[in-house]
């Protein structure tokens, strides 16, 4: 199985290449982009992170590792033992995941924005499209790695450099999300659009609303270990202007035909003949069997011979008549991969006002929030409006404030359960060590020492730059951030 996972690390890295063969003759000086236009850098670096979140490389490791689903253990068609669910990450996706961050996703947006900045005209649009882009790249970063190069990354003048504290490249997240919204122009008419924005088609006032939003994602991650954003989480909620409908969803859709799928389908076709390798974790299903959450059947195929759906628990053994596996609608063909929605919005707003950051506790208002953002998620994975007002009706509406913040967090992972990295630092955020939603040990098999909390350091980046931390950092350390 872990020479599988080898194979489909690297088959996945050539179809992030092939998909983008046209875009790639492009310079002859391999480290700039000389004479192209900032719109093919930009749907480049696209391609290649959207493939990224949805790949072996950090999809399938995260998500088993963060225990969002499950591995099936030792079943013959499941993803196998000794696996990410036991901590057991390749070299190949921690080089891979590094790679797409700084090289085919952050180099070349920050080229993207230097050639528009220096058009004539320029292209303010497309350097703000290209700044919110490379904002969501060094978020996932730093959350993912601690810290990371930021300050002097994609320099062509500094051949190594340093790494950055992971709060200060957060800090330059919230810069760029600020620098970005300076710069949008929803009049002028340069702008990256059409195919080549796969996200909003050159829709400019929605790329405002997500900054915004990004902001405020980066804003709440941080308040924990940094209280102080809590004034600047009031202003921006006081503000508005944020991602206010599914419409703003940020997120690109796959595509049938072969060479334009999901990399979660085409993966279970190509090795599993077309049997999703994923069981459903016991954290998620059995939580969503208790309260008869109707995104049960979305997201999850029950087995014939069982009367109810059952989770599997991180690690152990899946038994084909008993356990749920992924379903294949979750994991179709064409199924988006999902970077912001609109739920995503609603449930951080909800802890908000749960919370009382930088505001005023509000627990009608949190319980109003949080129960639309439930209602959302049911909706924009299948169920229809009517029944999933009929089920948000069903819950109760929470007196008491540590109650509701808890059902906001467990709710909001649930949402993410397929969204391995978003899931994961969900969890990481919600709570100091021992009190995280929901409360994860250890998968089994998985060796003691702690819960996976991080990626660890790529190794060629250990061994090349002679700025990168010099002690190994393990997958068990904590971040700034994750308390």
């Amino acid at each position: 199985m872990k020479f599988k996972i080898k194979i489909i690390g690297l088959i996945l890295t050539a179809a992030i290449a092939q998909s983008c063969e046209k875009y790639l003759d492009i310079n002859e000086n391999p480290n700039a982009a000389e004479r192209v236009d900032p719109d093919l850098l930009f749907s480049f670096a696209t391609t290649s992170y959207i493939n990224l979140r949805s790949s072996g490389d950090l999809y399938i490791p995260l998500a088993l590792a963060g225990q969002s689903i499950s591995s099936g253990g030792n079943n013959p068609t499941g993803w196998g033992l000794v696996s990410e669910q036991q901590y057991d990450i390749s070299p190949f996706s921690l080089g891979n995941a590094w790679s797409t961050y700084y090289v085919r996703g952050g180099n070349n947006l920050k080229q993207a924005i230097q050639i528009a900045e220096n058009s004539e005209p320029v292209n303010s649009n497309a350097a703000a499209q290209s700044k919110v882009l490379l904002a969501l790249i060094a978020y996932e970063t730093a959350t993912l790695y601690g810290d990371v190069p930021f300050t002097e990354a994609w320099n062509l003048d500094i051949s190594y450099p340093k790494f950055d504290e992971q709060k200060t490249v957060l800090e330059g997240v919230i810069a760029l999300c600020d620098n970005a919204l300076g710069q949008f122009d929803e009049v002028s008419p340069l702008k990256i659009s059409g195919a080549y924005d796969m996200f909003y088609g050159g829709d400019i006032a929605r790329w405002k609303r997500l900054a915004k939003s990004i902001k405020f994602r980066t804003l709440m991650t941080m308040v924990d270990a940094d209280p102080d954003k809590a004034s600047q989480i009031a202003q921006i909620i006081n503000e508005g202007g944020m991602v206010d409908s599914p419409e703003d969803n940020f997120l690109v859709p796959y595509e049938t035909a072969s060479g334009k799928r999901n990399p979660k389908y085409a993966i279970n076709l190509q090795y599993n003949g077309g049997v999703n390798f994923f069981f459903g974790s016991s954290y998620v299903v059995d939580f969503m069997e208790a309260i008869d959450d109707p995104r049960l059947p979305k997201f999850f195929t029950k087995p014939e011979a069982a009367d109810r759906y059952v989770g599997l628990v991180p690690g152990a053994n899946g038994n084909n008549d008993e356990h749920v596996r992924i379903s294949t609608e979750l994991h179709a063909a064409d199924a988006p991969e999902v970077v912001y929605n609109y739920q995503e919005q609603l449930f951080y707003e909800a802890e908000v006002y749960a919370r009382g950051l930088g505001v005023a506790v509000d627990l009608i208002r949190a319980n109003e929030l949080f129960k639309s953002a439930i209602e959302e998620s049911c909706v924009f994975y299948g169920v229809t409006r009517a029944d999933a007002e009929a089920f948000v009706d069903r819950l109760p509406t929470y007196s008491n404030a540590a109650d509701l913040i808890y059902q906001i967090h467990y709710h909001h992972w649930i949402d993410k359960m397929d969204r391995g990295i978003d899931a994961f630092t969900q969890w990481r955020r919600s709570g100091p060590e021992g009190e995280e939603v929901p409360n994860l040990t250890l998968p089994v098999l998985a060796p003691q020492g702690g819960l996976f909390r991080r990626y660890e350091y790529a190794p060629n980046e250990l061994n090349n730059n002679p700025n990168a931390p010099s002690q190994i950092i393990r997958y068990f350390e904590k971040t700034w951030f994750d308390l």
